[in-house]
């Protein structure tokens, strides 16, 4: 079997989220790929231009992307982290608040790059890796090597091939194949090169297995040739028996894929797009009136075909004429208004003029279908990285069973902002003046319009605190 040999699943979705990836970047890309999304029509063929390529380029330039897929994703992420992640951490992985994954991105990055990958391509893949190095002996040379364990976001079409065993009642993870590319600097010259990282579970004899990474790279031939095989090992020196890696999905953190969340947004933008290019062209054919003889001679003609036909009072024509216009046909431009709506239904969120005339029920309703979606989404990316937290201390501390409050990433998931309610406030003013309540509930609800996240039991304690004077009212 080649190295090049790609699994079933992949080969099935590669050109969905590749498309889905063309769609996010915007018009520019979409534009670049021709024909791949907006088709030629056949008519555009003419005898002074046999393919209708000087047509269809016109055709493409007055064709309109909005990008409504790509903005409605950056707006997904910025729900996703209206409120800052939950990040708890021991000292010894401080690092990941500046530099999670090697390339300077922090760990609030990194989850926001997989949240988005996941938007796209239904998955993505976070896998931890260590560099070849000694145990340390302690934490002042573990310093000095500046050796630390790196949180790696991977995107689905970069993961071509993946296996897994089952041993006993468990289902491990026992093969993962990551195409990777990187840059070569000769002088002023880059070049682009690429290589397979493999990641194996090596049955090691006894009901035990060994983790290993192994690296495939081109010689100058071009052929692959494998590199030295790799054994990772923890803190304590000892070989992993497992896979640091695991997939992160829309709806759960397994190796299955199925459609990704923003795939029909996508899709009907697309026909959006196609839409926009056949009413753009319609109006640029018939929106201008046209100069018609509606009696002509042979000698006239030949006269109009040699010098022209002038409009206006300072050249005239040698016989009758009339100016026609096409009657408007708006039903290429309904049918571009309903795809509009259509994508607005589908979770779009676009800023419009008369948006603020729904009701509180149908502005709850819309908002909860989408959020529904990107709630998932962010419960299995905290989720995530909470393992992959997991395994970062494994490489890096002597203890690495920690507890939930000590070690965690949790993004929130209450999307709505909170909307400030002067009668509420004016509840919330007197229970406090009635002395039910602490002041700076009132002040806490004032400044941000939520209540303070206290327990019950601190709040009881703080009345009472100020019912003895302890506490300044």
């Amino acid at each position: 079997m080649s190295i090049t040999n790609t699994h079933a699943d992949y080969d099935k979705h590669i050109k969905t989220w590749n498309k889905l990836d063309d769609v996010c970047d915007g018009q520019e890309v979409i534009k670049s790929k021709k024909e791949t999304y907006l088709k030629k029509p056949e008519l555009f063929d003419s005898v002074k231009d046999p393919c209708g390529n000087k047509r269809y380029g016109e055709y493409l330039h007055r064709a309109i992307f909005p990008g409504v897929t790509g903005r409605t994703l950056a707006s997904h992420i910025g729900l996703a982290f209206g409120k800052a992640p939950v990040f708890n951490r021991p000292d010894e992985l401080e690092y990941l608040d500046r530099n999670a994954d090697g390339a300077g991105r922090s760990i609030y990055q990194c989850s926001q790059r997989a949240i988005r990958l996941v938007n796209r391509n239904y998955r993505c893949g976070v896998y931890v890796d260590y560099p070849a190095t000694t145990p340390s002996r302690n934490k002042a040379e573990e310093r000095l090597k500046g050796d630390f364990p790196m949180i790696h976001i991977i995107k689905s079409g970069a993961i071509e091939d993946w296996d897994y065993i089952v041993v006993g009642n468990q289902k491990k993870l026992s093969l993962v194949k990551i195409m990777e590319s990187y840059k070569v600097r000769d002088g002023f010259d880059v070049s682009t090169k690429e290589r397979y990282r493999i990641l194996r579970l090596e049955d090691a004899g006894a009901g035990s297995f060994i983790y290993t990474v192994q690296l495939y790279e081109k010689n100058d031939k071009g052929e692959w040739i494998e590199g030295d095989v790799f054994i990772p090992t923890d803190y304590h020196g000892q070989s992993w028996e497992y896979i640091p890696f695991t997939f992160c999905g829309a709806v759960d953190n397994s190796e299955e894929i199925s459609t990704p969340p923003l795939y029909e947004l996508a899709t009907m933008e697309l026909s959006y797009y196609a839409s926009t290019a056949d009413v753009e062209e319609s109006a640029f054919i018939v929106g201008q009136p046209t100069l018609c003889f509606p009696s002509i001679t042979h000698e006239q003609y030949d006269m109009v075909k040699e010098s022209g036909a002038g409009v206006g009072s300072r050249s005239g024509i040698p016989t009758d004429a009339k100016f026609i216009q096409a009657e408007k046909n708006g039903l290429a431009y309904e049918r571009m208004n309903d795809k509009w709506n259509q994508m607005k239904e589908l979770g779009a969120r676009l800023i419009e003029v008369g948006s603020a005339n729904k009701t509180a029920t149908q502005a709850d309703n819309d908002s909860s279908i989408q959020h529904s979606v990107l709630s998932l989404v962010v419960a299995n990316v905290s989720e995530a990285f909470t393992n992959a937290l997991r395994w970062c201390a494994k490489f890096a501390m002597p203890n690495h069973d920690l507890k939930v409050d000590e070690l965690s990433f949790t993004i929130a998931q209450d999307f709505n902002k909170p909307k400030y309610d002067a009668t509420r406030s004016k509840l919330i003013y007197e229970a406090c003046l009635a002395g039910e309540l602490p002041m700076y509930v009132w002040y806490h609800y004032e400044q941000t319009g939520t209540f303070p996240e206290d327990k019950w039991g601190d709040i009881v304690k703080q009345i009472e605190q100020r019912n003895d004077g302890t506490v300044e009212a």
